[in-house]
């Protein structure tokens, strides 16, 4: 699968609708604006393989970006100098959605293959974001190595964000225990601090979806409130190209 860049309308107001209308842009017409209570981000996106399943924004992504406005709703507010985590940033639509929605600095980590395209992403929007009184920053980190973070957003230390934003995470039996232990290292041990998940409801990993909401009941997280929705994987011009409906979980956990 080619590169592309292509543009995501994130809502910034509840009073405003989305559709999920999503066009290739031409490099010229690649950076991120905001218009009345919308921002848009930009997002480039490699050629993808399959060992780098993180460099195309999926179904899930682009949905949980556009639900972030709602779900203020269910976060209590956040301190003026907290910093929000993304894990398994990929392209970054999500956190970089976050911090523009939020108003606060967004870490997005990845693997050290997907780092430097996140890197590239936040530079094309840092205008925008900043607009919107956010900023953002990219970092590695390794679920298998979670205390070896180095941002500055975290100072090192553990246990330094209130808020962690994760989008279809999930791509093997490893990734739920792998990823419950990163979010144990890096959350908050405030009663107020959040997980927002969004999974796609694939029929190949009913078993990892159980073992994850398993693993974070096990480190004291419930369900605030969650729902579904359905959305498309494309990566399309969009001239004649069949679009991939997916369905996706969405979830809301805090401290029981």
């Amino acid at each position: 699968m080619g590169a592309i860049t292509r543009s995501f309308a994130i809502p910034l107001s509840l009073v405003v609708e989305v559709e999920q209308a999503v066009g290739v842009l031409q490099p010229e017409q690649a950076s991120g604006r905001v218009l009345d209570d919308i921002v848009e981000l930009t997002i480039h996106e490699p050629p993808m393989t399959a060992d780098n399943l993180g460099l195309k924004t999926w179904a899930a992504s682009y949905l949980l970006a556009k639900q972030l406005c709602s779900l203020r709703r269910y976060i209590p507010a956040l301190p003026s100098d907290a910093a929000i985590l993304e894990l398994g940033a990929g392209t970054g639509l999500v956190g970089m959605a976050a911090s523009a929605v939020f108003q606060r600095d967004v870490l997005l980590t990845d693997l050290p293959e997907i780092v430097p395209n996140l890197e590239q992403n936040a530079r094309s929007n840092e205008s925008a974001i900043s607009y919107c009184h956010g900023t953002v920053s990219a970092a590695i980190l390794d679920w298998t190595r979670p205390d070896e973070l180095q941002a500055e957003a975290s100072n090192g230390l553990p246990n330094s964000f209130p808020l962690i934003v994760i989008a279809d995470p999930i791509y093997s039996p490893e990734h739920p225990q792998l990823l419950v232990n990163a979010i144990e290292w890096h959350l908050s041990k405030d009663h107020t601090a959040r997980v927002v998940i969004e999974l796609p409801l694939r029929d190949a990993y009913v078993a990892e979806r159980q073992d994850l909401r398993d693993r974070l009941a096990s480190i004291g997280l419930g369900v605030v409130e969650q729902g579904e929705e359905v959305g498309y994987d494309d990566w399309s011009s969009g001239d004649g190209e069949e679009l991939t409906e997916v369905r996706c979980w969405w979830s809301v956990w805090g401290r029981q």
